[in-house]
């Protein structure tokens, strides 16, 4: 893992984001999801971390088909839940999930940092295993959100679960964002919080800043070994850009 200030940022064209955990809080949301899932249907309080090493793993050696319905199959298996199909537990899932991320914010800067790279020309592209409906929705009916900023106005391409086969770890979704603008990898840059999306970016041959994210400290030395570079926050990486460009008339204000 290099240090930040040996990334020469002149060189890329492409910023590629993920949303979940990185742009965005939302991780903590599953775990209370699932959390209320299992209270309800199996009787059983499970602390939230557990909860989420066990989702983590699943997914990890389950990236394709339908995670959500794969997901609901393997709670209603491991819990034994019963009185409910998994396509019925999904609906739930998702219901509430959806209800509960009207609450979900930005991370801090995060609007702060799209605002400077959109200034500095570079093509931004959110890569996201998020479905269209959840981009939608945060862009339409999170008032959190939308006051920062607004996913579907700031992004010049935005791809989804429901554009690839291949979930992350695979480099589908980074592949078909470089196809799109015929990029190289070395042109590229992506922001990641997670094991798994750093593992999709290494992949792809692409360099990848880590964002933290506490939710994947679970993780932690398997990314540090991984992952290009890493930041503890976007104020570090805006303080970089304005180093780095040295212009004081266009230096964001953090």
């Amino acid at each position: 893992m290099k240090n930040i200030e040996k990334l020469n940022l002149k060189d890329k064209k492409y910023i590629i984001f993920d949303l979940d955990g990185t742009l965005i809080d939302s991780i903590g949301i599953w775990n209370d999801v699932d959390n209320i899932l299992i209270k309800r249907y199996a009787n059983i309080d499970i602390n939230k971390s557990t909860i989420q090493d066990e989702r983590d793993t699943f997914l990890n050696n389950n990236p394709n088909g339908n995670t959500y319905l794969n997901y609901s199959q393997y709670l209603i298996e491991r819990y034994k839940i019963k009185g409910i199909s998994k396509d019925e537990l999904t609906e739930e899932r998702i219901k509430i999930f959806r209800e509960a991320s009207l609450e979900i914010s930005f991370k801090p800067d995060v609007a702060n940092l799209i605002k400077r790279l959109k200034e500095l020309g570079f093509i931004l592209i959110l890569a996201t295993m998020s479905g269209t409906s959840q981009i939608q929705q945060y862009s339409s009916l999170n008032t959190n959100m939308i006051k920062e900023m607004n996913l579907l106005e700031e992004f010049n391409l935005i791809i989804t679960k429901d554009d690839v086969i291949n979930k992350k770890p695979h480099p589908e979704i980074y592949f078909k964002a470089m196809e799109h603008y015929n990029a190289k990898p070395h042109e590229c840059l992506i922001f990641e919080d997670s094991y798994t999306g750093v593992i999709s970016a290494k992949n792809a041959n692409i360099d990848v800043i880590n964002i933290y994210d506490k939710y994947a400290d679970i993780d932690r030395n398997l990314i540090d070994e991984l992952t290009t570079y890493k930041i503890n926050s976007y104020k570090e990486f805006i303080e970089y850009i304005n180093n780095l460009y040295n212009n004081k008339s266009k230096t964001l204000k953090i």
